[in-house]
């Protein structure tokens, strides 16, 4: 009896049991994993065929290329410099950037650091990364490494551990707490000068937080600053790289990239400029990529992917771009703004020793447009960047009066400054009492700067500004003192004023005129004497 009613009340409890768990399917993946009570396994493959039926925003525009479909949740591809978006597909959602955090934290290194400087690894730094995640390894506490040879760890290897701790001497450099949740920071704060507003960073090599996000347009934004530089392209696009990593070590260190698009690689792509990878298993495989090509510079973001296909997205995102779309210069094709100047003001007279109007149109402005479109179809606006009632007020920070805003299609293709051209050679100045822009003394000579400022802004030390006014009426003025000293030596070499010249004058005045009555009195006497033989000849003939 006892035997049955200990397997009866064994049978109800593998029931209960069994039930609780059906009913929690998260719960029966942590207890019983690979239990047929857990949901059937993803498909990944099918997963991204069914992401390519998603809608792609920038093909409902009308009069614009048709992007390609693929399989990536979010995707876009921006001009660099115009930040032109020529392809989007839910580029403002929510995602987890993974690795591809670290162009972040390697921009604000680079822009913050020299490549000779020393980090030391931090205890933190090495140990609060996962084991098993991407890391450089054989680095304890207190171990350095040349900044130059981190970037490049960071950015070819991925390593979480170097990436905290560039993280780490960065915040400290800029007089922040030595942390990662200092450089956060600074990171956010960064993003938000960038223009990102669907950012926010936690650590600095993307390891999954709820709270580290980005969306495919800010790390577009990301991007564009990133691969604006020449070193951070050279690191980003390096399929390996060597080094020594401690100065004791008889061997180099050797680290490869996983990335599938550099020289080498199956998924080689000859026109790119750099590329960074990542991945968490709540992103899947995200990829930032930068290339140029006929002058043209895009940059591609694509999220939540299945390898490899984030590389065939994004060189075929890379081929639409190129395929579709051209750069067209403002200056050679604006004609509705006109800008009139008077020619004096136009150095070709090199009176200020160059020969660039004062207002002008930046020359290297450019707007990006579908190979079908024409200039003259966009829509343009006008605004000034500092305005009174509608005029313009300048400013001591900036030599931009206006900016022309171009649109196509309602998409933002480019713009072009109207710019106050501002010598970068010293000028002269003959106005001691004419203070320089942003001093708060009067400038003589040179405008000296405070000795503290002194080694930061060295030549702008000896920037010597010019009064244009001042100089007009200076010149003026010259020109009427010679008038009137020409016009005095004429008059004096005209008239001589003492006694002993006024006596030579007149008698060569006398002699001049009884030398005129000679003359005149021998004509009339051989007139005379001819008269008189004509009428003694007349008379003899009667």
């Amino acid at each position: 009896m006892k035997f049955a009613k200990k397997i009866l009340y064994q049978l109800v409890s593998t029931v209960l049991l069994a039930a609780i768990l059906a009913s929690s399917a998260p719960f029966a993946e942590q207890i019983l994993p690979g239990s047929a009570l857990c949901h059937a396994e993803r498909d990944p493959l099918e997963e991204m065929e069914q992401r390519k039926t998603l809608p792609i925003q920038s093909n409902e525009i009308a009069d614009w290329p048709e992007g390609p479909a693929v399989g990536a949740q979010s995707a876009i591809l921006m001009e660099m410099n115009t930040h032109t978006i020529l392809y989007a597909k839910n580029i403002h959602e929510k995602s987890y950037p993974a690795s591809t955090t670290k162009i972040m934290t390697c921009l604000l290194a680079m822009q913050n650091c020299t490549m000779d400087e020393i980090i030391t690894f931090s205890r933190e730094s090495i140990y609060d990364v996962p084991g098993d995640g991407s890391k450089l390894g054989g680095v304890d506490t207190g171990d350095t490494i040349l900044m130059e040879n981190a970037l490049y760890c960071v950015l070819v290897q991925s390593a979480n551990e170097v990436a905290s701790a560039v993280g780490e001497h960065v915040a400290e450099k800029l007089g922040k707490e030595k942390s990662v949740a200092a450089f956060a920071q600074l990171m956010n704060q960064k993003a938000k000068e960038l223009g990102c507003t669907e950012t926010n960073f936690v650590n600095c090599n993307g390891l999954y937080d709820d709270n580290h996000y980005t969306s495919a347009h800010d790390l577009a934004l990301i991007g564009c600053e990133f691969f604006s530089n020449e070193l951070l392209c050279k690191m980003s696009s390096s399929p390996n790289y060597h080094f020594r990593l401690q100065p004791e070590d008889e061997e180099d260190t050797w680290i490869a990239s996983k990335n599938q698009l550099y020289k080498g690689k199956p998924y080689a792509y000859s026109h790119l400029l750099g590329s960074k990878t990542g991945y968490v298993s709540q992103s899947r495989q995200t990829l930032v990529s930068a290339a140029e090509k006929n002058g043209m510079k895009l940059v591609c973001v694509v999220f939540a992917e299945e390898t490899p296909y984030q590389f065939e997205d994004t060189i075929a995102l890379f081929q639409y771009g190129f395929e579709n779309f051209k750069r067209v210069s403002v200056y050679d094709n604006e004609t509705q703004y006109k800008i009139n100047t008077l020619d004096f003001f136009d150095t070709d007279h090199d009176l200020f020793g160059d020969s660039t109007p004062l207002i002008s149109m930046e020359e290297n402005a450019y707007v990006i447009l579908p190979n079908t479109a024409e200039f003259s179809e966009m829509a343009s606006t006008l605004t000034y960047t500092d305005a009174i009632d509608g005029k313009y007020v300048k400013t001591d920070e900036d030599n931009i009066i206006a900016t022309i805003h171009y649109k196509y299609s309602g998409v933002d293709v480019g713009s072009c400054n109207i710019v106050l051209f501002q010598p970068e050679k010293p000028v002269f100045s003959f106005a001691a009492d004419n203070p320089a822009p942003g001093s708060t003394q009067p400038s003589t000579a040179v405008e000296t700067e405070s000795s503290s400022e002194a080694e930061d802004s060295e030549e702008d030390a000896n920037i010597i500004y010019i009064n244009v006014k001042k100089v007009i009426l200076i010149v003026l003025a010259g020109a009427a003192v010679v008038i009137l000293i020409l016009f005095a030596i004429s008059t004096i070499n005209s008239y001589n004023f003492s006694p002993k010249g006024q006596s030579s004058k007149r008698r060569r005045s006398i002699k001049k005129e009884t030398r005129t009555a000679k003359r005149q009195a021998r004509r009339t006497a051989r007139l005379e004497k001819k008269l008189r033989k004509r009428r003694i000849r007349n008379r003899k003939r009667h």
